[in-house]
Order: C-alpha cells, then structure tokens, then sequence
C-alpha cells in the first residue's frame, strides 16, 4: 500500500510540474510551432551542409535547409549582405544559426509563445556556449551592418530587409561591441552567453530544476507592492508627500523618496548621470516622456511581476517586458520623433571618459524616427525590452499606464494584481511540490 501512495504522489508531483512549468506538455524532441518547422522530428537524410548534424532527428525539411544557405532565401526574404557583402566566415555563423533555429529538437526548455502572424512560438535565453558566442563575434567583427536587432525595424519595401532611412552602416563591432551583445541582442534575446555550462540538461538536471523552481519561482516571495533590488530604490514601498512634479502620483505609495524624484528632472542628475541632450536639446515635450518612465522605474511599487534577477554593479534587479498601454507609447514616439539621438539601445555602448553619457565615436546623430521607425521599436528598444507595446488600451486594467491622474487612483495597481494571478493559474501552490515529494521519499522506506 505504501509504494502504491509513493508512487502516486510521484505522479502528481510529475504531472504538476508539466502542468506549472509550461503549457506544452513536453519540453524534449519537440519543434516549434513556426513558419518552416515540421509538427514533429525526424530523419532528413539529405540535409544540406551546415544543416546535416540534424539529419537523424530534425525539425526541417531537406528544401528548408537548402533555403537556409542563400544569400536571399524565400524562408524570410532575409538579405546577409544589406551593408556589403558579408564575410564568408561570418555568413557561416548565420548560416548555423539558422540551422539550428529551424531544425534543432532540442530547444524545448526555451520555447515561449509569441502572437506574432509568421509564428506562435520562439526561442528566449537558449545559453549559448561562450565559444561558439566569441568565435562568431570574432568572425564578424570586420564585417558591416546597421543595426543592432535584427528582428524589426528593417526597411521592406524592396521585398527583402534594407537598412532604415538614415541608418548608417558600421562595423560589427561598432553595433556590438562585445561577443555578448552579438549574441544576446542580435535576435532579441533568442540566445544567452553562457559564462560557464558545466553540465548538460539531462532529465535529472531538469527534474532537479524544476524542484528548485517549485521552492521559489523567483527568489521573492511577493509580486504585488514590491520595490526592486536596485541603486536608488527603497526597501519597502510607503507614503513620500513631497515627490516632485511628474513623481507625484506615486505619493501614497513609493518606491521612491522625494530627493530621488527631484533629481529625476534634472537634464544630467547625481543618479546616473545619464544626459537626455546628447545630440543637442531634447524637446521638451519629448524629454517629459523620459522624466515620466524614470518616474515609473523609480518609484511604482507595482511591477513585480516583471521584475528580473539580474548581475550588474548598479543594480541586481531590473524589469523585464512591462506591457505598456499602446497610448502611452503612441504619444512618446510621437513627441520625441522630432528630437535627435545616436543610438537604439540606451542601456549600453555609451562613451563614458567625460563623466557622462555621450555619443560613441562614429555614431551619427538623426532624428529619433530613423533610429526608432516605429513607436514599438522606440519602447521595447530603448531600454532593452524593459518594456512590451500591450495591445491593450489605458484604463483597461490589462497594461501598464507610465502616468495616470491621482485623483482616480492608480490603474497599476490593477494590472499587476491580474498579471500575478495570471502567471501563478495552474501552477502547484508554492512548497507543495517539495512536500509531496518528500512524503514520497519517507513512504518509499515504510516497511
């Protein structure tokens, strides 16, 4: 009788961590739900090339694989050499990249659903072994481009991807300066450099992952009025009646303290000295924008559920893919397109010997349009996809208002209280697992 009950509970504790984890109910030899990609895995003897160490067991077709090695292929109508043409050693690390995006099997663990119309599903933080990452950067580097992401932002109206109006064509490694950020950014964040990879996922890795996940999902133990782990930010959210002009409506209940919010509207603050006027004045239209995002980062209490671990000097939290009201990032994009910046990505790659942010070297100043064509490229990509363009309009309780008026209260609030719930639905209440687990554990040696 009691292995009979040892062995249920290993059921369950089995079929709640597929149930909790992810909504598919299997994590290996499995393809993505994508343009190309086979429903199921299997032999292709006759992969071309680059392609054929997948041929026993593989999720694209011999056709796919001969696709993936053209210059234009109609996979995607992706053009390499939109800046000259390619090095045939850089074309190679593409021409892989490719391979393994459309024929791996073995990408479950990092697949995430995605409402995109050419795909339901792509891959997030695949660690990507540091070797492969450095030698592709150090095989590119001399090559030429003229954008950081590669997912968006192109110009298409050729039929095939040219670089945007006034986007200039550098080096590799003026776009990405290090093998990192090749890699992590180049697909937005399809890949991951790994530092160290001892081990191998194995299922017991995988098991024991999971348990590590069921004792703590994330290492907090709240989602809902938090402060994050970083340089300026409070312990705990409270009261702070005196935060300054466009803080203010985080006065009941901040993350904040009113020196922080006053230094939030400075041109260059004590904070980080971060220079909004790097390519001469900011409209001020434009710049009220950016006062009211570090508002919002400095002083909501209620983007927990977006809140990511993560291993800088500055801070060891930031948040990760907040859904911003589509309003919000319709206006921004709309008074600042006017203004002038050099770069996509604010978070990094900045000239800092003068004490404050300024252009690096070779990087044109034009119009905030030409770097961000788009008001979602301007709020997923300045920040490095802090933030998500929510399909969802302002007052709908489903997005994330940079700025609301007090006197109706904080629509946040609401949001986060939904996106929490959302994310905990059919997952095994916290430390059950462990528990079922071990009373297997003590069954299994009743006599």
């Amino acid at each position: 009788m009691a292995h009979m009950i040892t062995w249920l509970l290993l059921l369950l504790v089995w079929v709640a961590a597929g149930w909790a984890a992810w909504p598919r109910t299997e994590l290996l030899n499995i393809c993505m739900n994508a343009k190309h990609h086979k429903e199921k895995p299997g032999p292709e003897d006759k992969l071309h090339e680059q392609c054929s160490p997948w041929r026993k067991k593989a999720c694209c077709s011999v056709n796919t694989s001969l696709e993936a090695h053209k210059d234009i292929s109609y996979l995607y109508r992706f053009n390499w050499d939109h800046c000259g043409k390619m090095e045939p050693s850089c074309k190679r690390h593409f021409i892989q990249d490719t391979c393994l995006y459309e024929c791996s099997p073995n990408l479950g663990p990092w697949i995430q659903e995605v409402n995109q119309s050419w795909r339901k599903e792509r891959i997030l933080n695949v660690p990507l072994c540091k070797e492969d990452c450095e030698t592709w950067w150090n095989d590119c580097r001399t090559s030429y481009t003229c954008k950081t992401n590669w997912h968006k932002g192109w110009n298409w109206s050729s039929g095939y991807n040219q670089c945007p109006v006034d986007a200039v064509c550098h080096r590799f490694d003026f776009y990405f300066p290090t093998p990192a950020d090749l890699c992590n950014e180049i697909w937005s964040h399809s890949y991951k450099e790994e530092k160290d990879m001892p081990w191998k996922l194995t299922p017991r890795v995988l098991f024991l992952a999971w348990m590590a996940s069921m004792c703590s999902a994330r290492a907090r133990t709240d989602l809902l009025n938090v402060c994050m782990d970083a340089k300026h930010h409070k312990v705990k959210p409270g009261p702070e009646d005196k935060l300054h002009d466009q803080c203010i409506p985080w006065k009941k209940n901040a993350c904040c303290t009113a020196s922080v919010s006053q230094e939030l509207h400075k041109d260059i603050s004590l904070l980080y000295n971060f220079n909004l006027d790097h390519c001469g004045k900011m409209e001020p239209t434009c710049k009220r924008h950016f006062i009211q995002d570090n508002c919002l980062y400095e002083c909501s209490p209620n983007l927990g559920p977006w809140i990511q671990e993560v291993n800088q000097s500055w801070r060891k939290e930031r948040f990760l893919n907040v859904p911003l009201c589509k309003e919000d990032c319709e206006s921004w994009w709309e008074d600042c397109r006017t203004s002038y910046t050099c770069k996509t990505n604010w978070q990094k790659g900045w000239n800092w010997t003068s004490g404050s942010n300024r252009c690096p070297a070779g990087a044109t100043c034009s119009t905030f349009e030409s770097y961000f064509p788009t008001p979602t490229a301007l709020c997923e990509g300045v920040w490095s996809h802090s933030y998500k363009v929510s399909n969802y309009s302002r007052g709908s309780g489903r997005c994330i208002q940079m700025w609301f008026d007090t006197a109706q209260g904080n629509p946040n609030e609401e949001v986060a209280r939904f996106c929490a719930l959302d994310m905990n639905a059919g997952a095994m209440p916290q430390g059950i697992g462990p528990c079922l687990l071990s009373l297997a554990l003590m069954l299994s040696l009743a006599p």
